[in-house]
């Protein structure tokens, strides 16, 4: 063996002495999956995993790779579109999905403690068997990790009515790229004394220390929701929707879209999913609403109205748990649906929301103007001006020529963002995908100070390194 392949054995064995000898992951299919996310089109390289029990080994982890020059990158649930929880240069992986405990659900404060490493279905399950609600509610919930969530400040399908992850955070641990553990494990809601550093981290997608605990806020239980499918034949319709939904007053707890392409997709792949319509239409809208404290129905008022301003052509209202499955599942099931029928690059980009109609008209020039072979698949969280735009292809195509197409067509809608002053990014972050479209979405000045905010926490720069900035 060779000086570096000892080094590396030397490596794995202190860390070993640290997590336990069956927690240290080394073998290279495994590693496959360990140092990847959703993206799968970066190189998989990673010099091992580590998965430690608690924030103890993950200090003494980070201090170990601090002191020896180890890149490191943090993982959860790796179900990010940005490809930020790659490790692609023999970094050391580290996971934390045994830190998975919920420490203490607080009624009366209406908060919840909790590891990093638990899954977001489990706590909101968690929530709702204490006769709470946890806001924060995913698509991939099912194996996100709160951790990744924060990391990445996700957004999620109820951030119209609740915020997104960042307004869930009260409290945070983290540890420091030199291995010291930043303690804000707070659960006050007031704190006016100086620079507020907890939000520092949030959406850092682990480039500024890794995230091990949290305090996060409970909601009330939503009151008797109601839903709502409608199908509509013009796009400028959805927004006049919302307004008239907010002019009416009623309490909007999630409005989503998607086109009959994504649509299509859905019923095609999905088990089991169907159109509760005889015909189909350009654009469908998922509404969900609350029902007032004193009760009473509210969904079928506002469609009358929508009908007489013509703004759908068609709806119809969940009647049972079964059906209201149903009916998220055709918005849910949109993601995994494009995945099984063919590549797929994805985006997530954020616009002011009287800016989506104007944006939406543009982009149909793009569409007409794409490469024959390459799909443009649509669906979003209008009600905050998050759209995601899916560039589909056959997966006939081969992989490099498909993504140079599909980033072709991209370059082509980003170059529209800043006329708008929209966001490349609304909820998966920059990691290694769009780091050359930063400057789309951030002036010279705010990439400037990010930097200098890095290099102050991170000077080596081992810490989840080559996301969000070029070099």
């Amino acid at each position: 063996m060779n000086q570096i392949g000892n080094q590396i054995e030397n490596h794995i064995g202190e860390l070993r002495k640290i997590v336990g000898p069956s927690h240290v992951v080394t073998d290279s299919k495994e590693l496959a999956i360990l140092g990847c996310d959703w993206t799968k089109i970066f190189k998989v390289d990673p010099l091992c995993g580590v998965l430690p029990a608690n924030t103890g080994e993950v200090a003494a982890i980070v201090k170990y790779c601090a002191a020896n020059g180890l890149p490191m990158v943090p993982s959860g649930g790796r179900t990010g579109l940005a490809g930020g929880a790659v490790a692609g240069s023999k970094e050391v992986v580290i996971s934390l999905s045994r830190m998975n405990h919920i420490e203490e659900v607080d009624t009366v404060g209406m908060t919840v403690r909790c590891e990093a490493g638990v899954i977001t279905q489990t706590l909101q399950e968690k929530a709702s068997h204490s006769g709470m609600f946890f806001a924060l509610d995913l698509a991939a919930k099912g194996s996100s990790q709160i951790g990744g969530n924060i990391s990445t400040n996700a957004g999620g399908l109820k951030l119209i009515r609740y915020g997104g992850t960042r307004e869930q955070v009260l409290g945070l641990e983290v540890v420091l790229p030199d291995g010291s553990v930043l303690d804000m494990m707070s659960s006050l809601r007031k704190n006016n004394t100086g620079y507020d550093l907890k939000h520092m981290f949030i959406g850092a997608e682990g480039t500024l220390g890794i995230i091990t605990r949290a305090v996060l806020k409970l909601m009330p239980r939503p009151r008797n929701l109601q839903l709502s499918l409608m199908g509509t034949d013009e796009f400028p319709h959805i927004p006049r929707l919302l307004t008239l939904c907010n002019r009416e007053g009623v309490q909007i707890t999630a409005f989503e879209f998607f086109t009959r392409e994504a649509h299509e997709v859905v019923l095609k792949h999905a088990t089991g999913a169907r159109s509760p319509f005889a015909d189909r239409y350009p654009y469908y809208v998922l509404l969900e609403l609350e029902e007032g404290p004193t009760g009473g129905k509210v969904m079928e008022p506002l469609l009358e109205k929508a009908f007489e301003a013509g703004l759908i052509n068609d709806a119809v209202v969940a009647q049972s748990a079964a059906q209201f499955g149903e009916f998220w599942g055709l918005r849910e099931n949109i993601t995994e649906s494009i995945n099984a029928h063919g590549q797929a690059r994805k985006n997530d980009i954020a616009l002011p929301i009287d800016k989506l109609e104007p944006f939406i008209a543009e982009l149909a020039a793009v569409l007409t103007s794409a490469p024959s072979d390459i799909q443009l698949l649509l669906f979003g969280h209008i009600g905050d001006g998050n759209l995601h735009i899916n560039y589909v292809g056959s997966k006939e195509i081969p992989r490099e020529e498909f993504q140079r197409k599909a980033r072709a067509v991209e370059e082509t809608v980003f170059a529209k963002i800043p006329k708008y002053r929209g966001s490349v990014s609304a909820e998966h972050g920059i990691g290694l995908l769009k780091k050359a479209d930063l400057a789309s979405s951030r002036n010279p000045l705010e990439i400037e100070l990010m930097k200098k905010f890095k290099m102050a926490l991170d000077p080596k720069g081992l810490m989840n390194p080559g996301k969000i900035f070029l070099a």
